[in-house]
């Protein structure tokens, strides 16, 4: 079968949860189909990774073009001219649109990776239609607003989110299946998208880690590891969260902790992670995280807004290092709190649990089995790639 598969962004190198996905399901789709890759390269992005990624994947044929249009306000007020959301138009290429149109009849499936991807679909098109939502990507703009104080900004998040909304459900509806995590899939049905055009799929992370020993409460420190690209603004607001309610509660207790940072950080944002607290060991980004894993004591994820399956948590699931996050960064994953981690959205508990980790051997060595176990049973990549074919076999 040929597939055209189109995505947002180069998925390589495979440094987020997106991207690992993306890399996972082309690598999978190539094994049975003749698969062409077309994604934008965007203006932070190097044509390096390009070539190397054309060598992990031989048999695979690529398109690309170049993009950068920045958030601002002209390309805001230019996406309302458009009545199109904001990202959709941030991710319009002429070149892309034209290219698609011009090959797209000589495929059997199209298969759109984020729903950014599907304006380039050509209306003409009689092939089977495959999105696969990284996101319920309305959720999480209507549950920034929630957070924003500014009421300006509240309002245009929210209209963001309704437009957003608007636009996904009438790319359902086009779509022959779409691919979207169980959590995801019911707040699209929920906003109105008809349910019979679902296949549920998980977003995963590096399997290798259920592969490792496990890990002992004896070689951890007193440390709390944190990971997460500080550039996207719901691990950011997450981050400092913490850092102002319950770092200083788990300080107050245990004055030796050490807080570590592994993500890509802006000079800015480091100098405001610094004043909140001086000793934060900052290591920006770190390719093999296992030494980090075996060595801190407690993982956390503290977001507050986002959707989807978060992959940073899948790790540390994968890996067992015993694990305390918020509701939203659980979504998608059938953990029960205090048996496989610890949920909570309360500042006061957030830092009670993380305690309780770090001097609870007993607790610790529960949590770091079950959730491997939990891994292993239900959140590989041979169940996820069983609906990968599923939703690209035509009828």
């Amino acid at each position: 079968m040929k597939i055209l598969f189109l995505t947002p962004e180069l998925p390589y190198p495979t440094i987020s949860g997106g991207t690992i996905k993306s890399f996972k399901i082309v690598e999978h789709l190539l094994t049975n189909h003749d698969v062409t890759l077309g994604c934008l390269i965007k203006g932070s992005q190097e044509q390096t990774p390009l070539t190397t990624f054309k060598k992990a994947l031989p048999r695979l044929k690529t398109f690309s073009f170049n993009l950068d249009r920045k958030r601002n306000i002209k390309t805001l007020l230019s996406s309302y001219a458009l009545f199109l959301p904001l990202t959709i138009y941030r991710n319009y290429s002429v070149e892309l649109k034209k290219k698609v149109n011009s090959i797209a009849d000589k495929y059997d499936v199209i298969f759109i990776d984020h729903y950014l991807m599907f304006q380039y679909i050509p209306p003409s098109f009689r092939g089977r239609i495959v999105i696969h939502q990284h996101n319920a990507e309305f959720v999480m703009w209507s549950r920034y607003a929630k957070l924003v104080k500014n009421p300006i900004k509240k309002l245009l998040l929210l209209i963001e989110s309704y437009r957003i909304k608007r636009y996904e459900l009438r790319m359902i509806e086009r779509t022959n299946v779409t691919l979207a995590a169980p959590n995801d899939k019911a707040a699209l049905i929920g906003g109105g998208a008809n349910s019979s055009k679902f296949i549920n799929t998980f977003h995963l992370g590096d399997a290798r880690n259920l592969t490792l020993k496990n890990l002992t409460y004896e070689n951890t420190q007193l440390n709390i590891l944190y990971i997460g690209t500080l550039t996207w603004e719901a691990n950011i607001d997450g981050l400092l969260w913490f850092l102002k309610h319950s770092w200083p509660l788990i300080k107050a207790q245990q004055p030796n902790v050490v807080f570590t940072i592994v993500g890509r950080c802006s000079p800015k944002m480091k100098n405001i992670l610094l004043k909140l607290e001086p000793k934060l060991n900052l290591l920006g980004f770190v390719e093999h995280l296992d030494v980090l894993y075996q060595t801190h004591r407690v993982f956390i994820c503290p977001l507050r807004f986002g959707s989807g399956i978060k992959v940073k948590v899948i790790n540390s699931l994968y890996r067992g290092i015993p694990t305390v996050m918020t509701p939203i960064a659980a979504e998608g994953i059938a953990l029960n709190n205090a048996e496989h981690a610890y949920i909570t959205s309360d500042m006061a508990d957030f830092a009670y649990c993380v305690l309780e980790l770090l001097k609870n051997k007993t607790k610790w060595r529960s949590f770091s089995e079950k959730s491997r176990v939990l891994m292993h049973q239900h959140y590989t990549w041979d169940k996820v790639f069983i609906n990968i074919d599923k939703s690209v076999i035509t009828a």
